[in-house]
């Protein structure tokens, strides 16, 4: 066969080759992480649904879930403790389009205790400079004049009445989010329900660590 003919032929051959073996990595690799969470499941005593309709009802409203598009609730585990019903799942978003295009990943924990309201929050790791323009532009950021590193590490903000939310951050509530600080959480509470996530996708061994801190934020509620 001509070389000139020959030479285009092997590249494509090979560029279909490099695709595949990504798509053939990208099942495998999801398809481990799976055997890895049901194996979790069992191993805690949760319920392993994989997808959760019930779950994506639940946290539809909250801020992560009202982001980019092509949403996703994968790997999703479901059990009860002694502060309610515990959630845990992946959760992933694409963002951007061509070359700009993005999926953004997560690992989150949700809790529901029933008939126990808290006030509407949102709290998160404080960005310094983006923060401090946002609040010369009016952005809400509720400090605590006794507690200032809390304040330092963290923007609270709220859709309630933000007298309710001070007198519901008790210096505990409080202490224990700066106990998280360095694995960057954000939480969220609605009516019943407390959604904590750091930000990314959690290696299947750093799960118990997450159900430990969302069942611990819960306890210091009251």
């Amino acid at each position: 066969m001509n070389p000139d003919v020959l030479v285009p032929i092997i590249v494509v051959a090979g560029f279909i080759a490099l695709v595949g073996g990504v798509i053939f990595l990208g099942k495998w690799l999801d398809r481990r992480r799976t055997e890895a969470m049901q194996q979790f499941a069992r191993d805690k005593g949760l319920h392993f649904t994989g997808s959760n309709q019930d779950l994506w009802t639940l946290l539809s409203t909250f801020k992560l879930f009202g982001k980019g598009r092509n949403q996703e609730l994968r790997n999703a585990m479901t059990g009860s403790r002694d502060l309610g019903q515990v959630h845990l799942a992946d959760y992933r978003y694409l963002t951007g389009s061509g070359k700009h295009k993005q999926m953004h990943h997560f690992t989150i924990a949700a809790l529901r205790t029933s008939g126990r309201a808290a006030p509407a929050f949102f709290c998160r790791k404080q960005l310094r400079f983006l923060d401090a323009l946002g609040a010369m532009l009016g952005g809400q950021d509720i400090n605590f004049d006794d507690d200032p590193e809390f304040s330092k590490r963290y923007v609270l903000q709220t859709s309630d009445d933000e007298q309710r939310v001070r007198h519901f951050f008790s210096p505990r509530l409080r202490e224990s989010l700066v106990a998280l600080a360095g694995k960057n959480p954000q939480v969220e509470v609605q009516d019943d329900v407390l959604l904590l996530h750091f930000g990314r996708q959690l290696k299947p061994r750093e799960l118990e660590g997450l159900l430990t801190d969302v069942i611990n934020l819960r306890r210091n509620w009251s």
